[in-house]
């Protein structure tokens, strides 16, 4: 009887890593630590391994697909960096899939494994549960997993966290906004918007606090308000601070569409913007830039960002060396919501 054959399924028990891993290294997609790439490689050569022809065929179809989970299609954050990914992703030829995961890690799970069976080359997250604080253990078990067979990028700082490729914004460039604030005589400040259970938030969040002690700016816990995204919520936080006795100098958004509805509040409410009080948002989308008062932002440049993870996805469908993170340039926007139109 002839000698059995080698599957990638020995080589894996030997190697004491899954199937999915060995089927990469073979592959040559797909992100491996260097460690198991070189033992595993080890022992394929020690068998003497070679993949059947149908196993070959397998290996060399492409869909030519990728996956594009985002937590809220209507955020115009979001849609800016899915729209300039898609042009250079059409570009070289690919199709790009969006799915709307509605910031729910059950639905996003759900999202996931439709992309794992429809067979996309790669898979790019943003946003969700992938910047949760405390990410659901099921939810990071799935992503690890899915990421050994189809190559994930995470627009997140927590990416590594997952083992995945990182594109993402630089969170510390909020403090920009507090030095131009305080260039302007601003010694109060307030902060609006964004989830405490989301990652990116609790930096910027840290960053506007970090840099107002810096310059001595007062800062009270009852100027913190918000806790979401939307324009309902800075107009929300906005009535709440109407009420207290003393109004800040300045609030920091989370946003420009959670500066959007505080603008409009306060506006209704009779305050002179900025001369009662100042605001700024943040990502620099359309939305800041058509309202009046026009709101100042830091901008990020979506050309550059959708390009960054198209890279990225590039590179890793490729089998490439590609930076385990890549942070995303932004500039500050001045608009008539700090500096008075002269």
């Amino acid at each position: 009887m002839g000698k059995k054959s080698i599957t990638i399924y020995d080589i894996a028990k030997e190697a004491g890593v899954s199937a999915s891993m060995v089927s990469r290294v073979v592959s040559g997609k797909g992100s491996v630590s260097e460690g198991n790439r070189v033992r595993i490689q080890q022992i394929l050569k020690e068998n003497n391994f070679k993949p059947n022809a149908v196993a070959r065929g397998l290996q060399q179809q492409r869909s030519k697909m990728i996956g594009f989970l985002l937590p809220h299609i209507a955020n115009q954050y979001f849609s800016s960096v899915y729209y300039e990914f898609e042009k250079w992703a059409s570009e070289q030829g690919f199709m790009t899939i969006l799915f709307n995961g509605k910031n729910d890690w059950g639905t996003e799970l759900k999202l996931l494994h439709i992309m794992e069976e429809s067979r996309v080359e790669a898979i790019v997250i943003m946003g969700g549960n992938a910047d949760a604080v405390e990410v659901p253990k099921e939810y990071y078990q799935e992503v690890t997993r899915i990421n050994q067979t189809i190559p994930c990028v995470i627009c997140g700082e927590q990416a590594g966290r997952f083992d995945c490729i990182g594109v993402h914004p630089d969170s510390q460039s909020a403090g920009e906004l507090v030095k131009h604030l305080y260039s302007l005589g601003v010694e109060s400040l307030g902060i609006f918007g964004g989830a405490e259970g989301t990652y990116p938030s609790v930096l910027k969040k840290n960053k506007f606090i970090e840099t107002a002690r810096e310059y001595n700016i007062t800062m009270l816990q009852e100027w913190i308000l918000g806790n979401s995204y939307d324009v309902a919520d800075g107009a929300e936080a906005m009535k709440e601070l109407l009420k207290e006795k003393k109004l800040p100098k300045a609030v920091c958004c989370i946003n420009d569409h959670v500066a959007v509805g505080a603008i409009n509040t306060a506006i209704a409410a009779g305050l002179k913007i900025p001369e009662d009080i100042a605001f700024t948002g943040y990502d620099g989308v359309e939305i800041a830039s058509i309202i009046h008062p026009s709101i100042t932002t830091m901008q990020y440049d979506y050309e550059q960002y959708g390009s960054k993870i198209f890279s990225a996805v590039e590179k890793l469908i490729q089998g490439k060396t590609c930076p385990n993170m890549t942070l995303i340039d932004s500039k500050m926007i001045i608009g008539e919501s700090t500096q008075k139109n002269t």
